[in-house]
């Protein structure tokens, strides 16, 4: 009898490690930086990024555009430790030119905004100014072709990236 109870105490014990490995818990950081190369990528214009987006558990929709030179989507998802999350990209193209917009709310955010901005802040690709304000942080930043507008306030979290590319050369 104590031999079969020393069994289950010793299985116990060593199945509880993979018992916790599935609570584990993603943090609000992990889940704002997966949002804006979310974010970058639909905005960059990148034929896969809807793919990538919606493999990603986002519930993507093309909606009409109103011309042919613009395309626009919605998205949707519960991002893991920081919210609901609803996306809103635009692009557009025009002679030798591409515009991008993504634009991502976060309405009652949980978790540190604070560490938010300062993640994404601390990426190597964006430089640019951080202002805390009135118990908000917000972020105003360029890398390369991209405009990038983050802040967390009150109001949620946000991340807004705007994008201006030279198409390449079509042939002749």
């Amino acid at each position: 009898m104590r031999a079969g109870l020393a069994i289950l105490a010793v299985l116990a014990l060593a199945a509880q490690p993979a018992f916790a490995q599935g609570k584990t818990k993603t943090s609000p950081i992990a889940s704002a930086l997966s949002a804006l190369e979310t974010c970058e990528a639909v905005a960059s214009g990148d034929e896969t990024a809807l793919e990538t987006a919606r493999a990603a558990g986002w519930d993507v929709y093309a909606e009409e555009g109103e011309s042919p030179f613009i395309k626009s989507y919605s998205a949707s998802l519960e991002m893991a430790g920081l919210g609901w999350g609803e996306l809103f990209s635009l692009v557009e193209t025009y002679p030798g030119r591409t515009f991008g917009y993504c634009r991502i709310n976060v309405a009652e955010s949980k978790g540190n905004g604070a560490a938010v901005i300062d993640a994404i802040m601390g990426l190597d690709r964006y430089d640019g100014d951080v202002l805390n304000q009135d118990g908000g942080h917000y972020a105003s930043l360029i890398g390369g072709d991209s405009l990038l507008l983050a802040h967390w306030d009150d109001f949620g979290f946000v991340v807004q990236v705007s994008t201006l590319t030279l198409n390449p050369a079509e042939d002749e």
